[in-house]
């Protein structure tokens, strides 16, 4: 049986193989967007206040793509590290992943940033001042609760 549940590991290599087919697709997408946007803007000739206001935005969605693309490939990377192989990856120091409580940690804090950008898209474009501060508060809450959960939970060690 212990054999049986250490070979099952290997059924992780499927959400591995997903989320680097996420991370390229974004990716592609991603560039994708930055082509077509910049297509755009010159085929248009417009470089008015409102057409860069626009850009802009274009901008911002186009960097919170990319930070969802680096979600995912965080998430294949220490999945594959901590359950399937325990061969050493090339990776930034930024990025080692040892424990479980170290992917976590990594993901939180893009997910922390894609918030923050998306808010960012969201200040950019807002007319109302009431829901972009409901909107604010929102996020703010979710990443309060992310920071009392990196704080506190996961690590088993007391203060």
């Amino acid at each position: 049986m212990a054999r049986f549940l250490a070979a099952c590991r290997f059924l992780l290599v499927i959400p591995v193989v997903g989320c680097v087919l996420l991370t390229a697709g974004v990716v592609i997408m991603g560039i994708g967007r930055i082509v077509t946007a910049g297509a755009q803007l010159l085929q248009a000739g417009d470089f008015s206040a409102k057409a860069s206001k626009t850009m802009s935005l274009a901008v911002i969605e186009i960097i919170d793509l990319f930070l969802v693309g680096t979600v995912a490939y965080i998430a294949g990377i220490g999945i594959y590290k901590l359950f399937i192989s325990n061969a050493e990856i090339e990776l930034p120091m930024r990025l080692k992943i040892n424990t479980l409580k170290d992917l976590e940690d990594k993901i939180i804090g893009v997910i922390v940033a894609a918030l923050a950008v998306a808010f960012l898209g969201q200040a950019a474009n807002a007319y109302e001042p009431e829901t972009l501060l409901s909107y604010g508060a929102g996020i703010a809450l979710v990443i309060a609760a992310l920071g009392f959960f990196v704080r506190h939970v996961g690590d088993g060690q007391p203060d």
